[in-house]
């Protein structure tokens, strides 16, 4: 699978989260985000091609917008990232509501790998121990803000039972960037789309991100 992976270094793909522009206004702080997690809230790790398509209907809503104003050609490798990665579905009271993926750096195929000829980005998101966190997708009837940090909170807690990453990145919109800020992660580097819109790398500790998003450190 890395040889296949590796065979694609020349077309990179990126992050690409299906969320609102969150509402920040009347947000007072991070924990008004964090408030206890609703009872059925859950989570599954889709291991076969057979699960993944469990979450079909929630991958034909995902915006492949920024991926091509950014010219990544994304749409080929969507296979083999999840299949180097780690999918998961969520659901409330059995009900699918969103799907978070984690995708390893190392393979070439992360947004921070193509946006690597900038000098701010750091050393250690390339590393053997960072995970990109994208395809964050929640179902239209489902959107809240306030759901974000939830799922985020669930989706690290099962990463770290799953392996022992040391860093997180994501390539995002900048309304998106300055709400991953609350959990933890810092702008990197921006960089402009062929459109003239601005995104954001940014990445953070997972011990950091962990204690704001109140996972235990004894997960990892």
């Amino acid at each position: 699978m890395q040889a296949t992976a590796q065979a694609t270094h020349n077309n990179l793909p990126s992050f690409q989260s299906l969320w609102p522009a969150p509402r920040l206004h009347g947000l007072r702080s991070t924990e008004a985000l964090l408030s206890p997690q609703p009872t059925g809230l859950s989570i599954q790790v889709l291991k076969t091609e057979q699960q993944r398509m469990g979450i079909a209907s929630l991958r034909q809503l995902a915006a492949f917008g920024v991926e091509s104003d950014l010219g990544l050609e994304l749409a080929s490798f969507e296979k083999v990232r999840d299949e180097i990665g780690i999918v998961t579905a969520i659901y409330r009271d059995e009900k699918l509501i969103a799907t978070i993926r984690f995708v390893p750096t190392g393979y070439g195929i992360t947004a921070a790998e193509r946006l690597r000829t900038h000098r701010s980005v750091g050393a250690s998101t390339f590393g053997s121990h960072s995970w990109e966190v994208g395809r964050i997708i929640m179902a239209p009837e489902d959107r809240d803000p306030a759901l974000l940090p939830r799922c985020l909170r669930l989706g690290l807690t099962e990463l770290l039972k799953q392996v022992r990453p040391k860093y997180l990145h994501a390539s995002v919109t900048l309304p998106m960037a300055r709400l991953w800020r609350r959990f933890g992660m810092q702008t990197a580097a921006t960089v402009s789309g062929v459109s003239g819109a601005r995104y954001a790398l940014v990445e953070g500790d997972v011990g950091e991100i962990a204690a704001t998003l109140h996972v235990s450190s004894t997960s990892h």
